[in-house]
């Protein structure tokens, strides 16, 4: 079933790319430091006005008094440098700028309050009610407005008078110099609707008048409709600390003019510690910028001091996951996009791509503090669109046939050992290793069947991922159950699964049944053949590769390495290595549904240990993915060599070969281990160049196919011709018509062109 809004807000709320940085929200008034410090850095002093404008109620003031309670919250305080200076650097910007933003005035909104004071606090509480509509009066025994401030020294009488005319701008009415009597507006009144006490100026008022003290969330006081805060502590003058309760008080009031909740939703407001996640292991230190005068930065020392901001954000999945990258998303923002595409969006449903274009690796679960599983919700929308009807077939087609094939009688397989009637064990390599390596999947079964005792079997099939990774859950169950009542027949042996992904859904979804990996049992073998490197030119130092599938398998990791140690092979390893290992572009059928983003993950991923180095994997799909960008072999070549070439430089196969190479394999071993008269393949002879051969590739086109469309048009004598002479036929085979430009060459055929597509041709449809 799909998310309600519920739990979607549950989901979001792992995300903290969102969460406001640490010193923001150290801030009671919550100043867009992170951005400030990004305009300063840049020397931007106008755009970095604007944000103290938005930001600080009087800047002049608050820039010059605050006691700077973001600093402690700074991430390159301590070990990194020193926190930054943040009030020498508001102040510079200060004097380099005029007033850059002024906040609208909204309608007249009803509702009259009282401001009982002038000290900072009053005057917050005051700006922020005019200028929302309401209409206010400030009530004040000084001849002018400051409170306290007007004792600093000097005293900033310039930001003051700024201060007054900027509240006369929005409306305020100001009463100044007069004795105030409490007792006149604590009587039953009509002319105000609300009250604010400002207790730096009222420092025993509310006792007094038996208000009690000020509710600490809302600065609410025992009488309806009376607020107080602002109280100075000490004679530090803590600014901040003052316009905080001013604005606190602002929303108390609004709130209780608009009949609203006084208390919900105020969580964030004053200083609050982030949930942000900032990972600062790889900063290196920056010392402070002193500047020459104590006072003040220049231009140059203001900048340079805030270039040491690390700009706090999360985005540790994006850093790592091209997917991310790609469309430009987070987990938070990327699940709401998905849970919109099935609940919300009609027609095109244009967020299907996104949603297929995950590999499912897991690695940003991983790395993200909050364990945000976004893997799993793309799976799961999968799932609801495919229940759905809104999940286009052609994403995910051509994988879903290369499955249905490895089912087939032409590659299935499962047998006791030759000569065996019971099976202790039962190997299982996998379709892609079967199509990869075929070779070194015979000789490794005919090595554990010579070295395991009580019977090794072999199952050839494909464990059912590619219908899991395609949201066909019902498909996947049906392939499920087949794969375990063969095994069950075989008298449920324990499987050794040469592929990652199979181990990993076997134990998931099969938990009868007891699976080990290759590479563990290899390794525990005392005989296991460990070779010389076949060439004193062959590389001995290799970047290893983990595929991710094997994230959460630590024991088949370790075993890797220990058979890598054992061949004399030094490895380099690379922090997206283990548990943090990132994906080829296969996983999650990505190389289906966005065939660039797969070739971009593998290229990432080849990248990050080195483009020059010799790579080692031990997963089938991740050697040939990354085959494709360099010299890369599997483990198993080097443990059962097939020749004395060197295994990195065999080139990826291919959708084609690997296909064929499955069908071979079965047809080979029958004949050569169970000595069963298998009849030698006729096949159709193609001549095909590198370029088209890349191009079929590209096109999810296999040669299969492409004979299957040459021996219905030539059986059929059905063909067109063009300009050049060459045939032309196309075919249509299972839900695509594949289209082929062909002329016969001596025994075969020279393939010229080939593509294919969904249309159904007038005649098909009759």
């Amino acid at each position: 079933m799909p998310m309600n809004q519920e739990q979607l807000r549950e989901l979001e709320a792992l995300c903290v790319q969102e969460e406001a940085p640490f010193c923001v929200a150290a801030c009671p008034l919550h100043l867009d430091v992170r951005g400030f410090m990004k305009c300063c850095a840049a020397g931007k002093w106008h755009e970095a006005r604007k944000i103290l404008d938005r930001g600080l109620p009087f800047p002049e003031i608050i820039s010059r008094f605050c006691d700077a309670p973001c600093r402690p919250a700074c991430k390159r305080g301590g070990p990194l440098g020193g926190a930054l200076n943040i009030g020498l650097l508001e102040r510079f910007c200060l004097s380099q700028t005029k007033s850059a933003w002024k906040a609208p005035k909204l309608p007249a909104r009803k509702g009259k309050i009282a401001i009982l004071g002038g000290g900072l606090s009053a005057m917050v509480a005051a700006v922020e009610l005019s200028r929302k509509g309401f209409s206010t009066c400030l009530f004040t025994a000084r001849p002018s407005l400051g409170g306290r401030l007007l004792d600093a020294e000097p005293p900033p009488l310039a930001a003051l008078e700024q201060a007054a005319a900027t509240l006369v701008g929005y409306g305020l009415e100001i009463v100044a110099g007069q004795p105030l009597e409490l007792a006149v507006f604590t009587e039953e009144s009509p002319a105000f609707d609300a009250f604010y006490l400002d207790l730096e100026e009222f420092a025993e008022a509310a006792p007094t008048c038996g208000f009690g003290e000020p509710v600490a969330l809302t600065l609410a006081l025992s009488r309806p409709g009376w607020f107080a805060g602002g109280q100075a502590k000490d004679r530090r003058f803590p600014v901040i600390q003052q316009a905080e309760d001013g604005r606190r008080a602002a929303v108390s009031i609004e709130r209780v003019l608009q009949n609203a909740s006084l208390t919900a939703e105020r969580a964030k407001e004053g200083g609050y510690r982030s949930r942000l996640y900032t990972d600062i292991s790889h900063i290196q230190p920056s010392g402070p910028i002193i500047p020459a005068n104590p006072d003040r930065y220049t231009a140059e020392e203001a900048q340079a001091e805030a270039q040491r901001c690390l700009q706090c954000q999360c985005l540790e999945c994006v850093k790592e996951c091209v997917f991310l990258r790609q469309f430009k998303e987070y987990p938070k923002t990327m699940a709401r996009k998905i849970f919109n595409t099935e609940t919300i969006v009609q027609g095109t449903r244009s967020a299907n791509k996104m949603i297929n274009s995950c590999s499912l690796c897991g690695q940003c679960a991983t790395i993200c503090p909050n364990r945000f599983p976004l893997a799993e919700t793309c799976l799961a929308m999968r799932q609801e669109m495919v229940r759905n009807g809104h999940m286009p077939p052609s994403a995910h087609e051509f994988a879903l046939d290369d499955m249905a094939f490895s089912h087939s009688d032409a590659c299935r397989l499962a047998r006791h050992q030759p000569g065996k009637t019971t099976s202790r064990f039962l190997f299982y390599p996998g379709c892609q290793l079967a199509g990869s390596s075929p070779w070194q999947t015979q000789a490794v079964y005919q090595f554990l069947g010579e070295k395991l005792t009580g019977g090794v079997g072999l199952m050839l099939d494909c464990c059912g991922a590619p219908a899991r990774w395609a949201g066909q859950a019902e498909l996947f169950q049906q392939s499920l159950k087949r794969l375990a009542a063969e095994i069950r027949a075989l008298g449920a042996p324990e499987l050794i699964c040469a592929c990652a992904t199979c181990g990993k859904l076997f134990r998931e979804f099969l938990p009868e049944t007891k699976v080990t990996s290759l590479w563990q049992t290899l390794d525990e073998l005392p005989e296991t053949p460990l070779p010389p490197l076949q060439s004193s030119g062959l590389s001995r130092t290799f970047a290893l590769h983990d595929p991710c599938a094997a994230r959460h398998q630590p024991e088949m990791r370790g075993a890797v390495r220990s058979l890598c140690a054992k061949l004399g092979l030094t490895l380099e390893e690379h922090d997206c290595s283990g548990e943090r290992a990132d994906c080829c572009g296969y996983g999650g059928l990505m190389s289906c549904a966005n065939p660039p983003l797969a070739e971009q993950a593998a290229a990432v991923k080849r990248r990050r240990q080195g483009d020059k180095s010799t790579h080692i994997v031990y997963c089938a799909m991740c050697r040939d993915s990354l085959a494709a960008h360099g010299p890369t072999g599997h483990l198993l070549e080097y443990l059962f060599p097939q020749n004395t070439d060197d295994p990195a430089a065999r080139p990826n196969p291919g959708y084609s070969a690997r296909h064929e190479n499955r069908a071979r394999l079965k047809t080979r071993l029958l004949r050569e281990l169970w000595r069963e008269d298998r009849p030698e393949e006729t096949t159709m002879v193609l001549f095909v160049s590198e370029e088209i051969r890349a191009q079929l590739e590209a096109r999810h086109i296999l040669e299969e196919d492409v004979r299957r469309v040459l021996a219905d048009a030539e059986g059929k004598n059905r063909y067109l011709k063009n300009e050049a002479g060459h045939r032309l036929a196309g075919l249509r085979l299972r839900r695509v018509t594949y289209w082929v430009e062909y002329q016969p060459e001596g025994q075969g055929f020279r393939i010229h062109n080939a593509y294919s597509h969904r249309m159904i041709l007038p005649e098909e449809q009759q």
